[in-house]
């Protein structure tokens, strides 16, 4: 037995140094994630590979230790990367591109890392998004991702919304390569600006919750990161053609240029879009246009980029009554809906906003009467400095101008309709030129403004929201360490937003009077003058400034990964308001005046050309945040990994509960919101199943009312003043599950569950400058998104080129939009639940074939979208016609039909 234990002993060495084994995995396009035929993965001469059509490669024999990997291909940078060979197969993939382009996108687009960053994150790949998008918004593509809930509102084009666990847009941190682009006075954000985004998005990364993203962001549901191709990576020549359901017609081309002489890289498209629309009326035209020029400069990466999408699109405003769109499903929900009762079974393509007027040609031509056109340029400069194999320096300047708005009709209410239901622009227009009096029709002239002139009764006004936005990020990230990274920098936005509503056309008429501007020499006033007819339409500016500085500590060692983060930022608020009358301020008194008056103050006329004069504005209200939050991720095994996390944000208010719309005064009772969130997950991966397990509970204190409320200024009763409600408090709780099984090499199946608990938490007495609201919404669950959604999908390549996939999505628990400031004690509303929606599922189909030849490809896609044409409610308001907590009472859209999507494609 010794001896055999001696021969043993001499003989194991031999043996563990005999071991090897093999280096295998595929060569991919960073950009496109396709395979990079022919790259050559090199350790020595004796063990080297090349990548094959698939983009595999494999190097047996490799004895066990670790290795330097030199992967190589002509119009990418070479990768250098170390690999330990201690197990029979080792599988590692590798990603080509700039490398330093790479490293600019993970530091500025602030990407969650796989198995390393202790979030929840899921990704939209390029290849998902060519599949699947088809002709919708990109939220739309988002349905089947956990948490999240997307849907298309009225139906126009570009008017998609989007929540993540139950939060809404406006409390959602959208970026665009790392640019923050919620509106700096509301949050919002608008999807008709993006369009276009999507041919040459490289992917979209959702991190639900507070996230990782070291800005101080208004995530309180996640942040969405729309990160663009990089200019590296092989020279690709785009050409598509879409058409889809409502003769939806899309043309678009994109150039990328690849790795160019002298560092050089160029990436371009353009696209152009028309269409009829889905609802009726729902007419769609725009452009979009982007431009991305990067060179290297020693270790400095510069990058200029710039992109807009001017676009005119009609709109339907109002939900209605369920009757009003389909009376069989409306008795389904228990309405009662007598036979032939009025103003029921219109369909639910049908749109109010849309009418036909007799062109200078005589011509019958479509007009809307509710109408969005918007143009957001948007220009971007990024210097990535790598100073050393330890410090980066990136710095970013951005601007934003917005000039567009809203077209509708002034009086809603006297809106005149054809026997069709459509707005009879012909009779409106013939109102305002003539009017019968005493039987005897004679021109709309009146006399006490002007002699011969047309007075216009109802005209057709825009709500314009110009802005003017510039912004700067500057950040290090430094590797202290083995082990320790850090990182911080700055975040400054100036935001200036005009608004106002101008008089676009006066339909026949040559004027229309309006008194809204008390600076103005006259009341008369005709087509591009400032009107408006309640104070909160006044011409004013909102002036927006945002300072912050964020800081964060990152540990990497071994299976252990985690980071710490602080953020603080401080929020300036001002108003001005052009319609009010200008002011001058004397040592123990102001004056206020007006475009018509001349006041005489202690023998001194004061007039309206007066040099002192000036426009009524707040001073700076400046408020401050801050956000702290920490997380762990420990990779159990080379399969597994958990993590946590947890955060506190302290959120400054939005302006509009800052500075009031109609008088430009502060609000009373100013809060911070408060969020407090913490979240844990578990990951799997293999070869052929991946899966995500998360659960999460966020705690939302201090929600306000919004706009506020009136109330008697205590100092003075005979005025009023405006007030913020606080207290409302919410807490989100939920459990989210996402996995993929590859059942063969060409054969794949999704899966995902998502369940929320989302309830408002407050029963409250609340003395609001002296006046007591009174409400308990304790236990009623959170509108405006499904608690639960459950998606699966199956993807099938029968043969090379060719794919077909079918995905289906359900969602259940879904509780109409409401107001849980409503639910007063007073009114016997407290705890009560709103109408909850019926549940409903989506079926979708896409395909394509890419025709391969020499040096190019023809692709050929098709998309069907609620296949089984399901008749189901999309969006909803609780109590829109009564207080019955029921379907009745509630006013709804219903979401689009079938629709289809083919795009035809070339690419060298």
């Amino acid at each position: 037995m010794i001896k055999k234990i001696i021969f043993l002993a001499i003989l194991f060495p031999f043996f563990a140094t005999a071991q090897t084994g093999t280096l295998k995995g595929r060569i991919t396009d960073h950009a496109t994630s396709e395979p990079v035929i022919g790259a050559y993965i090199y350790i020595s001469d004796e063990f080297r590979s090349k990548a094959q059509l698939d983009g595999s490669y494999s190097i047996q024999n490799l004895p066990y230790g670790d290795y330097q990997v030199k992967i190589s291909m002509f119009s990418y940078d070479t990768l250098v990367v170390t690999v330990s060979i201690d197990e029979p197969v080792v599988n590692k993939d590798f990603s080509m591109g700039d490398t330093q382009e790479m490293e600019e996108v993970e530091v500025i687009g602030q990407l969650a890392v796989d198995r390393k960053t202790p979030v929840a994150v899921s990704r939209i790949s390029a290849k998902q998004i060519t599949e699947e998008l088809g002709s919708q918004e990109l939220p739309m593509i988002l349905n089947s991702t956990p948490g999240v809930h997307a849907t298309q509102q009225g139906g126009g084009d570009g008017d998609a919304r989007i929540s993540i666990r139950g939060f809404n847009q406006r409390n959602i941190g959208v970026m665009i390569d790392g640019v923050p682009v919620n509106d700096m006075e509301n949050g919002a954000v608008y999807w008709s600006n993006w369009f276009g985004l999507d041919q040459i998005t490289n992917q979209i990364q959702v991190q639900r919750g507070l996230g990782a993203t070291k800005l101080a962001m208004p995530s309180v549901g996640g942040t969405m990161n729309i990160i663009t191709q990089p200019t590296g990576g092989k020279r690709v020549i785009k050409v598509n053609q879409e058409y889809g359901s409502g003769n939806f017609l899309r043309t678009s081309l994109s150039y990328k240029s690849g790795k160019l002489k002298n560092g050089w890289g160029v990436l371009f498209s353009g696209s152009y879009k028309q269409g009829d629309g889905w609802v009726d009326g729902l007419s769609t035209r725009g452009a979009f246009y982007y431009l991305k020029i990067q060179k290297k400069v020693g270790k400095h990466l510069i990058s200029l980029s710039g992109f807009g999408a001017p676009q005119e699109h009609a709109q339907r405003s109002y939900n209605q009554p369920i009757q009003y769109w389909d009376a069989e499903y409306a008795r389904e929900q228990g309405i009662d809906v007598p036979e032939g009762s009025p103003n029921i079974d219109n369909g639910i393509r049908f749109n109010q906003h849309f009418g036909y007027i007799t062109n200078s040609n005589g011509d019958r031509v479509e007009k809307a009467e509710r109408r969005n056109y918007y143009h957001k340029p948007q220009i971007t400069l990024k210097d990535f400095w790598k100073v050393n194999d330890k410090l980066s320096i990136s710095n970013m300047a951005y601007v934003s101008i917005g000039r567009g708005g809203g077209e509708r009709l002034k009086n809603s209410s006297g809106i005149l309709y054809d026997e069709e239901g459509h707005v009879d622009w012909d009779r409106i227009v013939d109102n305002n030129q003539e009017v019968t009096l005493f039987g005897t029709t004679m021109p709309s002239v009146d006399p006490s403004h002007h002699p011969s002139l047309l007075k216009s009764t109802q005209v057709v006004t825009s709500s314009v929201n110009n802005h003017m936005w510039i912004g700067a990020v500057s950040q290090f990230d430094y590797k202290l360490s083995e082990h320790w990274d850090i990182s911080g920098g700055l975040d400054y936005r100036y935001y200036q937003g005009e608004h106002y509503t101008e008089l676009r056309d006066l339909l026949g008429g040559n004027y229309w009077i309006n008194s809204n501007d008390k600076n103005a020499m006259t009341n008369m006033k005709v087509e591009g003058d400032k009107v408006g007819w309640q104070p909160y339409h006044n011409h004013r500016d909102a002036l927006v400034q945002w300072a912050g500085a964020f800081g964060q500590a990152e540990y990497n060692k071994g299976r252990w990964s985690s980071f710490v983060n602080l953020s603080t930022v401080v929020n300036g608020y001002k108003g001005i308001d052009y319609h009010q009358k200008r002011e001058i301020h004397l040592d123990d008194t102001t004056l206020y005046i007006g475009g018509e008056d001349v006041v005489n103050y202690n023998g001194e006329y004061y007039h309206p050309n007066h040099p002192d004069l000036e426009y009524n504005q707040t001073e700076w209200k400046w408020l401050a945040g801050f956000t702290a939050k920490a997380g762990a991720n420990f990779n159990i095994t080379e399969s597994m990994n958990v993590f946590v996390n947890a955060g506190y944000l302290s959120r400054t208010p939005q302006f509009s509960n800052v500075i009031d719309n109609s008088d430009n005064e502060f609000f009373e009772e100013i809060l911070n919101e408060n969020i407090m969130a913490f979240e844990s997950g578990y990951g799997y991966r293999s070869k052929r199943f991946s899966a995500n397990v998360n659960g999460y509970v966020t705690y939302w204190e201090n929600k306000p009312f919004p706009f506020g409320v009136s109330v008697p200024d205590p100092n003075d009763p005979t005025e009023f003043v405006r007030a913020n409600v606080n207290g409302m408090d919410a807490l989100h709780m939920g459990i989210e599950v996402d996995a993929v099984y590859k059942v063969l090499s060409n054969l794949s199946i999704e899966g995902m569950v998502s369940y929320g608990d989302w309830t408002w938490q407050s029963a409250e007495k609340i003395d609001v400058v002296g006046q007591i609201f009174e409400f308990d919404a304790v236990g009623v669950h959170v509108g405006d998104a499904a608690q639960s959604t459950y998606a699966g999908a199956i993807r099938y390549e029968p043969f090379k080129g060719f794919y077909v996939k079918a995905g289906y999505t359900y969602f259940d628990r879904y509780f109409s939009d409401f107001d849980p400031f409503s639910l007063s004690v007073s009114s016997g509303n407290g705890g009560k639940e709103s109408w909850q929606i019926p549940s409903y599922g989506l079926l979708s189909f896409h395909t394509g074939y890419r025709f391969r030849f020499e040096n190019s490809s023809l692709i050929l896609r098709g998309n069907v979208f609620n296949a089984l044409n399901s008749l189901y409610i999309s969006d909803a308001r609780n109590n829109q016609n009564g207080s019955a907590f029921d379907a009745a009472s509630s006013g709804v859209f219903f979401g689009q039909g079938i629709r289809v999507n083919f795009s035809l494609g070339f690419e060298f």
